[in-house]
């Protein structure tokens, strides 16, 4: 407390007054001991004086060591100092506020940044000089159909081309990569950019899927093209059917060396018009009405419409038992139905398995497999299957496969043919929820 009141300007001055005080009135007096007594004085005073500049720089190192450990908390005591301290100390304290505050907003920013870039679908590697990934969204992840991306090394599995394309692409660099995963395929446009991270140069790879762009336009240009084509042939044909309809039924028409002809007619129009009401379909395909049911539920209701044949056995598997999935209950029936159709197809009349599995995965994402052990499908083929109106049936509309990839592009989700052998079956189709 003594130490304190004399260690202020005041106290320093009084201090060095009455040492020079006492000097003097020992030299006038001839009193050395006076004199070694102001001496003393002084010596106290210049003690005084270097205590007090050690103990503020020693507040001062305290200070930015705490900044260097990004500890903006501290707080130096303010109580029994003098004013000119205790301006000095407030003025501290201050600034440790306002830092402190700066860091708390840093921590928000990065914090909100971060859940943008997990949120978005568009994927994210952020790549270090050495090749070392800092960091990866999910998104990036699911693009290039692994689990978890740490290092280029895992896209070797894809060729060692495509890991050296990761590895040496710079800034403005763009390209495309086209890669086989147990998803199905996918088609990539990669592009680059530098930055500087914590003072390191780190590059930037962004990643977009372009087929799924590329499908949506294309199915969009598909659903014009049927809807101008059903309803110019459908008024076109439709009259004909009427007419025809009319002269069979009329007395001297019935009996007479024309009604063969004119039944033909009639028939072929309206078969003309089912056929082209089942494209129909394709172009107004009813809104989803999306509910929360269980998938146990909906593969039961499966078995029940006894749609398999003799030949042909089917399982099932939901893990967990309890999955819930939301979507629309009939419009998943109806691509279930469409993909045992033309599994029953594919096997024919051989002794053959159809499995469908249901599960989730981290991501909470709802995964339904249908397979079969028919024939593979050819991988001409397969790149066509969800064409509308492609089909290597005799007999087929090639409507069944563009429905479900209709139905899951409105339910917000995707269907893919996996790669055969991946999951143990020669087909399967995968169909994912969000």
């Amino acid at each position: 407390m003594g130490f304190n009141r004399l260690n202020t300007s005041a106290g320093r001055a009084l201090m060095l007054i009455a040492g020079s005080i006492t000097c003097t009135w020992g030299i006038a007096k001839s009193q050395y001991v006076l004199v070694a007594i102001g001496l003393v004085i002084f010596v106290l005073t210049w003690i005084i004086y270097r205590q007090g500049v050690k103990l503020l720089k020693e507040k001062c190192n305290l200070m930015l060591e705490a900044i260097r450990n990004n500890d903006y908390s501290f707080r130096l005591p303010t109580a029994s100092k003098s004013a000119n301290e205790r301006v000095l100390q407030d003025t501290i304290n201050e600034f440790g506020t306002l830092m402190n505050e700066q860091k708390q907003q840093s921590i928000q920013r990065e914090k909100f940044f971060e859940q943008i870039i997990s949120s978005v679908s568009t994927g994210i590697l952020v790549i270090a000089e050495n090749n070392f990934i800092v960091q990866a969204n999910p998104a990036a992840a699911r693009l290039l159909g692994l689990p978890v991306v740490s290092t280029i090394n895992q896209l070797e599995r894809y060729g060692k081309d495509v890991a050296d394309l990761m590895r040496n692409m710079q800034a403005g660099d763009r390209s495309h990569l086209h890669l086989q995963t147990n998803k199905g395929e996918i088609n990539l446009s990669v592009a680059c950019v530098r930055t500087i991270l914590n003072s390191n140069p780190v590059r930037i790879l962004i990643l977009n899927d372009i087929r799924n762009e590329l499908d949506e336009k294309e199915l969009d240009s598909w659903i014009k093209l049927t809807r101008v084509l059903t309803h110019e042939i459908m008024n076109s044909i439709a009259p004909i059917s009427s007419i025809s309809d009319t002269f069979m039924h009329r007395e001297d028409i019935k009996n007479g060396p024309l009604f063969e002809g004119i039944r033909a007619i009639h028939e072929t129009s309206t078969g003309l018009i089912g056929f082209v009401d089942s494209y129909r379909k394709f172009s107004a395909l009813q809104k989803p009405q999306p509910e929360a049911f269980y998938i146990r539920e909906a593969f039961q209701q499966l078995k029940s419409l006894n749609i398999i044949p003799d030949n042909i056995s089917l399982s099932t598997q939901i893990l967990p038992d309890d999955l819930m999935l939301f979507a629309d209950p009939n419009l998943l029936r109806q691509m279930l139905i469409n993909l045992i159709k033309n599994a029953t197809q594919a096997i024919d009349k051989a002794q053959g398995r159809i499995h469908i599995s249901a599960f989730t995965n981290d991501t909470e994402h709802v995964f339904i497999q249908v397979s079969n052990d028919g024939p593979a499908i050819p991988s001409d083929v397969a790149e066509q299957i969800f064409v509308p109106f492609f089909t290597t049936k005799h007999e087929g509309s090639g409507i069944g496969l563009s429905l479900s990839r209709q139905i899951m592009k409105l339910s917000g989700g995707t269907i893919t043919l996996l790669k055969s052998g991946s999951n143990g079956w020669p087909v399967t189709f995968q169909l994912e929820f969000d």
